[in-house]
């Protein structure tokens, strides 16, 4: 906590203002492996993805007046308050702001302007001399350089399917349920969502189904698959056109279900 509170140090503190050079960046100390980097702007992260939070700082990083690549780590003292950065690589031909990727597994969590959040570790380019892929020069493309993402598709002849009931109140409706122990949560599709059944708004979002879709969130529902109920609320966002709703770890392990 008290790392938490304490405010950057001088010699780091210049990365947090309006500079768009890496000049500005100093170690910590004399012994200091690294460069530290802190967030331009307060963040707060609802949920538990991968964040970008900006720096300020803007490639090439130099040293001496010659370019140079970095290693983009985490700090301890900010992995013990929850906050985990992923790992990343600064060519050295990189010429936007360097942005540091964060996630935290219990959200919600705050990232104040000024807080030193991660490192750069620099590095000697030895690939110099080695004939590259492309004449063209990284520059600014940052993330998204490596190509089209490449999404991880349900098949659905691999997985089993089962009637399952959904009561709310004293209303019942039957689905044909999908059962993917892979998938964190429940969904429904608003085409199977009565109508006048509520829904309400979150800012969850869902992934994997089409991309990343904002869903809504059901009021208390039961669930009943064999004979086996629990009480559970779903989420309500689109599924694949044949699939009504798809039961995931989070209804299958109340009911003890072994895929």
């Amino acid at each position: 906590q008290r790392d938490k509170e304490q405010q950057p140090r001088h010699d780091t503190n210049s990365c947090c203002k309006s500079a768009n050079t890496s000049s500005t960046l100093r170690p910590a100390t004399s012994g200091s492996l690294g460069l530290d980097l802190a967030a331009a702007v307060t963040v707060t992260l609802m949920s538990s993805k991968p964040e970008k939070v900006p720096t300020g700082i803007k490639g090439p990083i130099t040293i001496n007046g010659r370019p140079v690549g970095a290693l983009l780590l985490g700090r301890s003292s900010i992995s013990l308050l929850g906050l985990f950065v992923l790992p990343g690589v600064i060519d050295a031909d990189y010429s936007s702001e360097i942005q540091v990727m964060v996630h935290t597994p219990f959200p919600p969590a705050r990232i104040k302007q000024g807080q030193r959040i991660a490192q750069l570790v620099l590095l000697e380019q030895l690939t110099k001399k080695l004939t590259p892929h492309s004449q063209a020069a990284r520059g600014d493309r940052g993330f998204g350089s490596s190509g089209e993402a490449a999404l991880l598709t349900l098949n659905l002849h691999e997985r089993p399917t089962y009637t399952v009931q959904v009561t709310y109140k004293k209303e019942q409706i039957s689905l044909r349920g999908l059962l993917d122990a892979g998938a964190d949560s429940s969904i429904i599709s608003p085409s199977s969502w009565p109508n006048h059944w509520p829904l309400y708004a979150t800012s969850s979002t869902v992934s994997g189904v089409g991309g990343l879709a904002l869903a809504q969130r059901s009021p208390l529902v039961t669930i009943t698959i064999e004979k086996q109920s629990v009480q559970t609320t779903v989420s309500v966002v689109t599924l694949p056109p044949t699939v009504q709703c798809l039961i995931g770890r989070d209804v299958l392990t109340q009911l003890e279900v072994m895929l």
